[in-house]
């Protein structure tokens, strides 16, 4: 628990106050320093003076804020000089990141997710897009010299407070509320159907929660989490996460994932999976919903085997032939059954892939003193692949198609790189829950803001959302008692507040960020 200790007035009468918590450590209360909130200016109100951050207010309940002038006693020395500059602060990053959030379509989910602290939910959400690979209990630092401490002023971000926090986040019922309110905010109040991709990464970790478990990955074995994003086909946007323990095997996970959605009101109609989610239940349950699907086959399966038997002695004929990009590719497509539904193979053979593997696997060969036979039979297979589909589609259709799932990649690559899902710094289950969802929302607003940015930026230009906050990083502003005052930008801060259409006032009021 956490309470304000102040000193006995020293020779000048003058009272400094320390914030404190009270720690049990088993049978004994142990207090444990948090900050110096330096010398009182007006108890009853909670106004502080201190070097770093000027005359202020805070309370245990509200956090820090600016200092309402009546709260000021008239005979201080601190009000002497009204207009005196107190901080100077980072704030491009910040200024622009809070006003691109608010024109998203959820962004009022946001707002409406946890009212009560709303500061410290956009404090910590602002800190996992800006900063780099930081522990949660640097946040405070961070936030106590950056522009979000004036745009949300009650955050309350001592470790033990975002500990709190973070397992709050993580309630069921918050999450579910948070998910009503965002999916209508994509879809529309009576939502409706979606096409979808879906895929799982690890999250590696060390900590003692249960659902740390060991998981073998093409024989990549490690202690881990399983963590599921839905995206949505069209617009790449998250739509929905799920996690369970690393020894759970993706397959087992589709028709669950599935199943939750539907309780949002989300109906899929078009899923595209990876291999990993191939299994008779998985297929069973897609055609009895009527969701039309595409996945990669994995060359062990009987079906895989069947059809490449087949049909891969003539695969190599021009008629086969694709052009994807800069690659070469021959794909065949064959009708075939798929646990009494009906389907389509296309057995597909990469050349780029087969060319680079081509020298390696004759070394093989040569070294194994392998048969013609054996040797024909295993170079057969470079470059080989398989993709499953519920429709018939032109082979030069369904690499477009199952390609999409890149769209995963990258918003798991936004996730881990820019909204640190990992590494995972918590103990306990509850507040991981909160970790996840507060990566989530993060992750939703980087994708937003990166395929924002694509659409804007110049053919030459490669501007993304890490390299743009890390340009705004460098204006700073500085903080009067009633104005802010943002320093001028240079050229390259200047092109992203162009790219992005933010505009960038003279001065802003302080009583119109409270």
């Amino acid at each position: 628990m956490s309470y304000i200790r102040y000193s006995v007035p020293n020779a000048k009468g003058v009272i400094y106050a320390t914030l404190v918590d009270s720690v049990r450590n088993g049978n004994k209360i142990e207090q444990k320093y948090i900050a110096n909130l330096g010398r009182v200016v007006n108890r009853g109100e909670g106004i502080f003076k201190s070097r770093e951050r000027g005359v202020y207010k805070f309370t245990l309940d509200g956090g820090y804020s600016a200092a309402p002038p009546d709260a000021i006693p008239s005979d201080t020395t601190v009000t002497a000089s009204a207009e005196k500059e107190k901080l100077i602060l980072d704030f491009g990053d910040s200024y622009v990141l809070d006003q691109y959030i608010q024109t998203l379509p959820f962004y009022q989910a946001y707002q409406d997710m946890m009212p009560a602290e709303r500061d410290t939910l956009f404090s910590l959400l602002f800190y996992r897009m800006l900063t780099e690979k930081k522990a949660y209990c640097y946040a405070d630092s961070w936030w106590s010299g950056n522009y979000v401490t004036l745009l949300y002023p009650k955050a309350r971000l001592h470790s033990q407070r975002i500990s709190e926090f973070l397992a709050s986040l993580g309630e069921e019922n918050v999450q579910r509320r948070f998910f009503a309110d965002y999916l209508s905010a994509i879809y529309g109040r009576n939502n409706g159907t979606t096409g979808i991709l879906i895929d799982s990464t690890g999250l590696e970790n060390a900590s003692r929660m249960p659902i740390t478990q060991l998981n073998n990955h093409n024989g990549d074995i490690n202690l881990e989490i399983r963590l599921f994003y839905v995206i949505d086909r069209q617009n790449g946007m998250p739509v929905y996460f799920r996690y369970c323990p690393g020894n759970i095997v993706d397959v087992s996970t589709l028709c669950t994932t599935m199943s939750e959605l539907s309780q949002y009101g989300i109906a899929i109609d078009y899923a595209i999976v990876d291999a990993g989610y191939f299994s008779e239940d998985n297929v069973r349950e897609l055609y009895k919903n009527k969701v039309h699907f595409v996945t990669r086959l994995a060359p062990n399966r009987k079906l895989y085997k069947e059809v490449a038997a087949k049909e891969m002695p003539d695969i190599l004929s021009p008629q086969y032939a694709l052009r994807y990009g800069n690659r070469l590719v021959y794909i065949k497509k064959t009708k075939i059954d798929v646990y009494g539904n009906p389907g389509y193979a296309y057995l597909g053979i990469d050349m780029d892939s087969r060319n680079q593997q081509y020298k390696r696997a004759m070394f093989n060969a040569l070294e194994d003193k392998l048969s013609l036979e054996e040797t024909n039979a295993r170079i057969a297979k470079l470059g080989a692949f398989m993709l499953l589909s519920s429709d018939e589609m032109e082979p030069a259709d369904i690499l477009p198609l199952y390609y999409t799932r890149q769209q995963v990649e990258q918003v798991f690559d936004i996730g881990k790189n820019n909204a640190d899902i990992v590494p995972l710094r918590v103990q306990n289950e509850k507040t991981f829950r909160g970790h996840l969802m507060l990566t989530f929302m993060a992750t939703a607003v980087l994708q937003r803001l990166q395929k924002d940015i694509l659409k804007k930026r110049k053919k030459n230009d490669k501007t993304n959302p890490e390299g743009a906050f890390m340009k705004l990083r460098n204006q700073k502003c500085k903080v009067y008692q009633r104005e802010i005052i943002p320093q001028e930008p240079v050229k390259e801060v200047n092109e992203v507040y162009k790219l992005l259409k933010v505009d960038l006032p003279t001065s802003i009021s302080r009583a119109e960020l409270m």
